[in-house]
């Protein structure tokens, strides 16, 4: 069977039928008309393009794909992340249902359970990640759906996906994971036993800070469940945005080796600095959920953190950041640039969810992209002299 890698290539292509076009071309048509009216009538009972918003050939490939990857019966491109979190969640959950979620979810991923899920007549739970081996105690006569995010993308937690897994189906639950972080190369929930998988392929799918888009991949049941909602909402991905997403998957298998060696070599550099408490990678031994991340991923990506042991002022942690020259300052990450930014004021008046993320004073994210071990390591070397002559003006100012 061939690798991931050569998939990515080459699997849901059909190269000839496109007059030999190596990519899928742009079909940036809202419409397609048929030469007879027998044809537009078999056309839209055989599931061929008939309208962009429900069906177009450039989104069609990166679907194919997708699935493939996923080792799922369909998947479904979206114009964001969030729509294909929100999508998920829409189209398995009514009023009065229970929903249990990971504390550890992105922070939108709260804003939509939080409001427009709770006003719609949803109870909304979170869980702790450590709780994930046995939710049991959480299971409720009208709970109807678990979400998962693991690792997460702020600590990196990492739930039990197969005891989830197995839960939800002895009590008739439908889970869902954010799977983000890992990509479909380094896991594949599907596999163990989960039901929808969601992606913001913004990040590491997309690869190139050039697109925003969403991805979801389940089986046939739950696609005739889902993909009725998806049509209505009407958050299909564009047919120019499709083809950026499926360019960068062609790349995504080599440029995750070279991040994630890179990322991992940083981290073991970050851990014998004096100044770092804790690295937040879960590639590394000491890491909580290490030993289960190994059951559950076959690779890291580029994205971890590190905590300070004495943390510094806003002055000085802003200092370290504005020296920084390779790591830029901004949100998202999984491009081909390193970003780096501080998360220590995270859900400063939620004192419930910053413990159970274990976010501390002065924590940052990092992001590995394609820069050189050698530039990255200087850039922060720089960083770390720049937060220490600030807490050494700081201690001046002070005394004085």
């Amino acid at each position: 069977m061939p690798s991931n890698e050569t998939e990515l290539l080459h699997f849901g292509d059909d190269r000839f039928k496109e007059k030999g076009a190596i990519n899928t071309p742009v079909y940036r048509a809202s419409l397609f008309s048929f030469e007879t009216y027998e044809d537009f009538v078999e056309a839209r009972s055989n599931g061929s393009h008939v309208y962009s918003r429900v069906s177009n050939p450039t989104r069609a490939t990166l679907e194919a794909k997708i699935a493939h990857l996923e080792k799922a019966d369909h998947a479904l491109a979206l114009s964001s992340g969030m729509a294909a979190i929100s999508l998920s969640l829409l189209a398995l959950l009514k009023s009065g249902d229970h929903l249990l979620v990971a504390m550890c979810c992105y922070g939108p991923t709260r804003q939509v359970c939080d409001t427009l899920l709770t006003n719609m007549g949803v109870e909304v739970e979170y869980f702790d990640s450590s709780d994930s081996p046995d939710l049991s105690s959480y299971i409720k006569p009208n709970t109807r759906v678990i979400y998962l995010e693991s690792p997460g993308t702020m600590t990196f937690q990492i739930q039990d996906l197969r005891a989830v897994a197995k839960l939800a189906k002895a009590n008739n639950i439908y889970t869902i994971i954010d799977n983000t972080w890992a990509t479909p190369l380094y896991q594949n929930p599907i596999s163990l036993g989960i039901d929808v998988v969601v992606h913001t392929a913004t990040k590491y799918i997309g690869g190139h800070s050039d697109v925003v888009a969403g991805l979801l991949a389940c089986n046939d049941e739950l696609y005739k469940k889902i993909q009725p909602i998806a049509e209505v909402l009407g958050a299909a991905l564009s047919p120019d945005d499709s083809y950026l997403v499926t360019r960068g998957l062609r790349t995504l298998g080599v440029r995750l080796k070279e991040q994630g060696a890179v990322a991992m070599k940083l981290a073991l550099w970050l851990q014998s600095r004096p100044e770092i408490k804790r690295v937040l990678h879960p590639g590394l031994p000491d890491f909580p959920g290490y030993e289960l991340a190994k059951t559950q991923l076959s690779g890291y990506t580029g994205l971890f953190g590190f905590a300070m042991k004495d943390p510094a002022p806003g002055e000085a942690q802003y200092a370290f950041v504005d020296a920084l020259k390779y790591f830029g300052k901004g949100v998202s990450w999984g491009g081909y640039e390193s970003l780096l930014l501080p998360v220590g004021d995270g859900y400063r008046s939620m004192p419930k969810i910053r413990q159970s993320m274990g976010i501390e004073d002065e924590m940052y994210r990092v992001s590995v992209g394609l820069e050189s071990y050698e530039d990255l390591v200087a850039d922060l070397e720089n960083g770390f002299a720049a937060r220490a002559a600030a807490l050494e003006k700081l201690a001046v100012s002070i005394d004085v």
